[in-house]
């Protein structure tokens, strides 16, 4: 194995994490947005983004 392995694995590993883990913070966002405004709002949950860009990271 060469040296760059490691690190080529190290790197898709973490690729793959990040993946997995704006996928998770989709399906939440998706279930969230499907439940009714008022129980939305006694939970907390914002009717919007907050500004916050996710898409282009």
């Amino acid at each position: 194995m060469t040296p760059i392995a490691p690190k080529l694995y190290h790197t898709v590993r973490r690729y793959a994490g990040r993946l997995k883990a704006a996928h998770e913070e989709f399906r939440m966002a998706h279930f969230m947005y499907s439940l009714p405004e008022d129980l939305r709002k006694d939970i907390g949950w914002p009717d919007f983004n907050g500004g916050r860009c996710t898409r282009g990271r």
